[in-house]
């Protein structure tokens, strides 16, 4: 139950789904984009802070619901992601997932510098960044993945493809790469533009861009969904895991509240 409540965030089940990703090539860290990679523009989203109802099925069909919040904050210079989720238990609810990420803002968009993830009961774990090395290290493993402009966490995935359609919608024309480091492994997601949707929310109904990044064999087996709002300044109203197995976790936008920058 735990781990269903924490894939509405992550996007990947629990243990992580990329294990077996293939391994980039080497980037010297101030190299344009190599081949097969593109430098996107970004106009990332202002600071806020958005509360989301959980929804998870099973593959045996069990039901579960929850909640989470999202929190984007940035200055321009640099910012702070969270992402806390749970599922409700008659009168409780439990924490499943709660993830952090702080970096800067450079001209490739979110440039994170580390990222934590604390999953139900486990221990926290640590991704690093490290630019000066042009690596990315894990406090879980020895692994070390070599790292290459625009990369992401899973934390800011979701604002940095709404900020690179805030820029230019058009860049959705084709597929959008980036590399994603989790807490053990990295690997490329490729987010593939499906459609304009309408959502109903408790909003109202949210006109949105619907992106999927469908599932890789050898780097991941599920499938993750993010509804961008253009007229919500790209924010992520929607996200959706569906897992190989059929289990479908899904987390819709309830309230948006607006925040001063960096706070």
């Amino acid at each position: 139950a735990q781990a269903g409540a924490a894939q509405a965030q992550t996007g990947t089940p629990s243990p992580p789904d990329t294990s077996g990703a293939t391994p980039v090539a080497a980037v010297p860290v101030d190299a344009p984009p190599p081949q097969g990679m593109r430098r996107y523009k970004v106009n990332l989203p202002p600071s806020a802070s958005l509360d989301m109802d959980v929804a998870r099925v099973d593959a045996d069909g069990t039901k579960w619901s929850g909640s989470a919040v999202m929190t984007w904050r940035t200055d321009g210079s640099n910012y702070q992601a969270s992402a806390e989720a749970g599922i409700s238990l008659l009168i409780t609810r439990l924490n499943a997932l709660v993830m952090r990420s702080v970096g800067t803002i450079d001209d490739y968009g979110i440039a994170p510098n580390t990222s934590t993830q604390k999953r139900g009961r486990r221990a926290e774990t640590a991704t690093h960044f490290n630019r000066d090395a042009g690596t990315i290290t894990f406090s879980a493993t020895e692994r070390s993945y070599p790292l290459m402009v625009g990369a992401q966490d899973m934390a800011t995935v979701p604002f940095q493809l709404g900020g690179i359609g805030r820029a230019d919608i058009n860049q959705f024309g084709s597929d959008i790469e980036m590399q994603v480091g989790d807490d053990r492994e990295a690997a490329l997601f490729r987010f593939q533009l499906v459609g304009e949707e309408e959502l109903n929310t408790k909003m109202g109904k949210v006109v949105t861009w619907h992106l999927s990044r469908p599932p890789r064999p050898g780097s991941y087996s599920s499938r993750l969904d993010i509804w961008l709002a253009p007229g919500l300044n790209w924010y992520p109203v929607q996200l959706r895991n569906t897992e190989a197995s059929g289990a479908l976790t899904t987390q819709t936008v309830s309230k948006i509240t607006m925040t001063e920058p960096g706070k």
